[in-house]
């Protein structure tokens, strides 16, 4: 029992300070996922180019696509004009890192590394599209 308490004091002990954190990560994307529409999307990122790719990248960060909700958000936007470069571009960058999993990693490491991984998450989702958008 003691071991059990002490664990679920730490684990609390720990939580307990993000939790405003997570609330606001949360917020921003059901901000983004229901307030911003697919038009406004698709107006500013349906081109095959690195600008309509990094602006993917960017949307997709705050807005934590979930993986049961990947493909029917890949579709709606391909449907919708999208290049299929820029969808997995966003794909990869909501997929990739969100506001509340940066809030965490910030919590458990030093700046450096959570910027480093924000950075790699986007260089990842740029070339990946980029790729795509060649290839296809």
């Amino acid at each position: 029992g003691s071991r059990f308490k002490q664990a679920l004091n730490d684990a609390w002990a720990f939580l307990y300070p993000m939790i405003p954190y997570l609330f606001i990560g949360v917020f921003i994307g059901a901000f983004i996922y229901g307030f911003v529409p697919e038009t406004f999307i698709t107006k500013y990122a349906s081109g095959g180019g690195i600008i309509s790719v990094f602006i993917a990248s960017i949307i997709g960060i705050p807005m934590y696509i979930r993986p049961e909700t990947m493909l029917p958000i890949a579709e709606a936007l391909a449907s919708k004009g999208m290049s299929l470069g820029t969808v997995v571009a966003l794909i990869i960058g909501g997929a990739g890192a969100s506001i509340p999993e940066v809030v965490l990693l910030s919590k458990l490491f030093k700046k450096k590394f959570v910027i480093s991984f924000v950075i790699a998450i986007l260089v990842v989702a740029i070339s990946t599209g980029l790729m795509v958008n060649i290839l296809i």
